[in-house]
Parts: C-alpha cells; sequence; structure tokens
C-alpha cells in the first residue's frame, strides 16, 4: 500500500508558484509570439491588400458615375462582382481576426494571477537571504570554536565552558521552536478565524442574493400577472366598446340611408310634379294670343310654384349631398376607429406575449429554493474541507522534530583519548528549511443565480 502524500508535496502541488509554472510551462509563450508574429504580417498583408483594392473600386465606381447609361449596363457587372469580392475578402479578415482573438484569449483566460506567486518567491527570496547571512554567521562561529578546540583540548575548563555553552544553545534552541511553534499555532488559528469569517460572510451574502432574487423574481411574477389581467380587461373592454360603437354606427348609418331613400323618393315625385308642371306651362304658353291677357294672371302662379319646386329640389340635392359626405366621413372615420382598435389589440397581445416569454425565462419559486440549498450544503462541506486540511497543514510534530534535531546537532564529539572538544552542526539546510508551513488554500465557489 503506498503511503499518503506528505504535508510538503501537497503544499508544492498547491502553491501558486507550482501552478502559474506549470501553466506559463505549459503555455510555451516563444510559440505563441510567433504565432501571433506570423498573424500580424498576414492581417498587415489583408490590410495593404485591402487598401489596393479599395482604391481601385473607388476608381471604377467613378468611371461607372461618369459612364453613360449604355456603358453602365456592362460596367455593373464588374464593379457589383468587385464590392461582393471585397465583402467577401472583409469578411474573411473579419473571422480570421475573431479566431486569432479567440484563441489567445482561451488560451489566456484559464491563466492564473501570477502576483501572489511573484509576492510568494520575493518573501521567500528574503527569508532565503536571511538565513544564509544567519548561516554564514553560524559557519563562522563554528570555525572559531574548532579553531579554539584545536589550542585548548587538553584543557578541561575549556571542555566544561564548551559544555556549558552546548546547554546554553540546546536551551536555547528548544525556547526558540517553543517560540516558533506557538507563532504557527497562533498565525494559523488567526487564518482559520478569517476564512471562517470570509466564509461565512459569502455564505450569508449569497443566502441574501438569492432571496432579493426570489423576491425581484416573485415581484415581477406578480407585477406581470396584473399587467396581463389589466391587458385582458382592456382588451375585453375595448372589444365591447368596438361593438358597441360599431351597433351604433350601423344604426345611425341605416338611418341616413333611410333618411336618403326618403329624400330620394322626395326628388323623384317632385321631378314628376316639375314635369307636369312644365308640361302644363307649355301647353299654356301655346294659346292663342287673344288668351295671353286673360291666361297671364292663370300662369303666373304656375310659374310661381315651378320655381318653388326646383328651389326645393335643389335644397332637396344639397341637403343629399351633405348627408351622403355625412355618411361617408362617418364611414372613414368608422373604418379608422376599427383599424385603431386592431392595432391596439395587436399591441395588447404583443405585450402578453412577451410577458409570457419573460415569465419562461424566469426562474421559478422551486429552483431557487434547490440552488439556496445547494449552495448552503456545498459552502458548509467547503468549510469543513478547508478546517481538516489546514490542520492537517500545520505538521506541529515535523518542525518540532526538526528543530530539535537541529539542536542536538550542537553536540560535543569525542576523538580518542583526549575527548576533543569541537563542534558540529548536521544538516543547518534541512532544518532551517523544513521550518516553513504553507498556509491552507481555501476555494469559494459563489452560487449561480
Amino acid at each position: 500500500m503506498e503511503s499518503p502524500p506528505s504535508v510538503s508535496e501537497r503544499d508544492n502541488t498547491n502553491s501558486p508558484i507550482s501552478v502559474v509554472s506549470a501553466f506559463w510551462k505549459d503555455f510555451d509563450l516563444e510559440k505563441e509570439k510567433s504565432v501571433l508574429d506570423e498573424q500580424e504580417l498576414q492581417i498587415a498583408e489583408n490590410q495593404g491588400s485591402s487598401q489596393k483594392i479599395r482604391r481601385k473600386l473607388a476608381e471604377s465606381t467613378r468611371n461607372f458615375k461618369k459612364a453613360s447609361p449604355e456603358d453602365k449596363s456592362s460596367l455593373f457587372n464588374a464593379l457589383l462582382k468587385g464590392y461582393q469580392e471585397e465583402v467577401d475578402n472583409l469578411t474573411k479578415r473579419a473571422k480570421f481576426g475573431e479566431n486569432a482573438f479567440l484563441n489567445i484569449y482561451q488560451k489566456l483566460y484559464e491563466a492564473p494571477d501570477p502576483y501572489p506567486a511573484l509576492a510568494s518567491v520575493a518573501e521567500q527570496d528574503l527569508t532565503l537571504s536571511e538565513l544564509e547571512i544567519e548561516n554564514r554567521k553560524m559557519k563562522v562561529e563554528l570555525e572559531e570554536f574548532r579553531a579554539e578546540a584545536a589550542y585548548l583540548k587538553n584543557q578541561p575548563t575549556t571542555t566544561r565552558r564548551l559544555e556549558e555553552r552546548s546547554r546554553n544553545l540546546e536551551q536555547q534552541m528548544e525556547e526558540k521552536v517553543k517560540e516558533i511553534v506557538e507563532i504557527k499555532h497562533r498565525n494559523l488559528a488567526e487564518e482559520i478565524q478569517k476564512t471562517l469569517e470570509i466564509l461565512k460572510e459569502r455564505y450569508f451574502h449569497g443566502e441574501q442574493l438569492l432571496q432579493d432574487q426570489l423576491q425581484s423574481a416573485k415581484e415581477g411574477v406578480s407585477n406581470i400577472k396584473k399587467l396581463h389581467e389589466l391587458a385582458q380587461n382592456q382588451l375585453f373592454e375595448l372589444c365591447a366598446q368596438s361593438v358597441e360603437e360599431r351597433a351604433a354606427k350601423q344604426a345611425e348609418a341605416n338611418l341616413l340611408m333611410d333618411e336618403v331613400d326618403r329624400s330620394q323618393t322626395m326628388l323623384l315625385g317632385l321631378e314628376r310634379e316639375k314635369g307636369v308642371l312644365r308640361s302644363q306651362l307649355v301647353t299654356a304658353n301655346e294659346d292663342s294670343g287673344n288668351k295671353k291677357s286673360d291666361n297671364s294672371d292663370s300662369n303666373n302662379p304656375l310659374e310661381n310654384s315651378l320655381i318653388a319646386k326646383e328651389k326645393l329640389i335643389s335644397e332637396l340635392n344639397m341637403k343629399l349631398h351633405n348627408i351622403e359626405t355625412t355618411l361617408s366621413n362617418e364611414r372613414e372615420e368608422h373604418i379608422n376607429d376599427v383599424k385603431k382598435f386592431t392595432a391596439m389589440l395587436n399591441e395588447k397581445e404583443a405585450s402578453i406575449v412577451a410577458m409570457k416569454k419573460e415569465l419562461q425565462t424566469r426562474p421559478t419559486e422551486k429552483i431557487v429554493h434547490d440552488l439556496s440549498f445547494g449552495a448552503q450544503g456545498l459552502a458548509t462541506e467547503q468549510i469543513v474541507h478547508d478546517l481538516s486540511f489546514g490542520a492537517q497543514g500545520l505538521a506541529t510534530e515535523q518542525i518540532v522534530h526538526d528543530l530539535s534535531f537541529g539542536a542536538q546537532g550542537l553536540e560535543l564529539a569525542p576523538s580518542g583519548e583526549e575527548a576533543p572538544c569541537f563542534v558540529h552542526r548536521r544538516a543547518p539546510n534541512t532544518t532551517l528549511n523544513n521550518w516553513t508551513v504553507t498556509e491552507p488554500m481555501v476555494f469559494f465557489f459563489p452560487p449561480r443565480a
């Protein structure tokens, strides 16, 4: 059975430096530069050729405008073909540019932010420089100890002094180890507390956002229902009003037609009476001159009656013309009203269809409820996972073991019969490098709206 990966291996796998390094290693920037250079050359070449073609088209267009109507028919096909080719070239250029942009965008979309990795490298470089300075100081001190031990290896007082110093160094190292462990514990507890607060805040914010979206969706549904009911009521009112107005217009039109028929009947009667009066007048005029003076008095009433009838006929014709004009105007108004009501009805139906589509696109209450519960479960599992991962990332026993191992490395090593008093230190770089504890990485997935 394979042993589980150590904390350092997990930290190296999840560290920002390794993620950024792996991404840019797979990205192959030099290859992308060469591809971008080729695309840039292709774009420049396309622009140059397009500019030449445009000049040529402009010249052809000027020639076409200056040509006679007989020549325009022959030049039109060539000019249209040139414009179509330019449109095709522009379409290809646009597609080429879009593909180039989408290719580089898709590769850079998943690129991690290099700032945390660079900041971590700078911090580690500063720590490494400090450790190197301390290591050089310890090496110098060790060389001094060795030189002093070489001169004073036979002196018991020097041996006791070195033993006392070794014990002091061991005690200082143990105190330093305890202090470092306490600092790491405290920092990790603070980071876990901050992470919990951030997660709680994000969870409450996401839940509040879902509640707001649910409330807005409910309000939108309620408003749309009200608008739908209002539109239906208005539609019914418009239909009823249209029917009533149509019936009123029809009744009024029937009355006008009846009046027109009566006027026409009266006009025909007056025409017949006018003809009779004219015939009587002609008969009276054909009488002899002897009776002219006697009949003059009798013809005057006939002429007056004829004039009155003609006046009445003209008035009736005028009245008939006015009635026909009024009827035509009312018919046009009725047609316009029908068109207006039809347009209003179409607008209401279109608004109802749009409202139905909007209702279909909005999330239902059940979907929002399921999303809120899913987000709550996801946030809870993520908090538990992060806490367990952070506790495992501390590796307190490993730190204590490494530091104590470094403290025990400062010891006296006997050599032969005279017990030489030189001090050696084992694996200083290994001990110092194992004092780092990687912070747990917390991932938060916001709920989808």
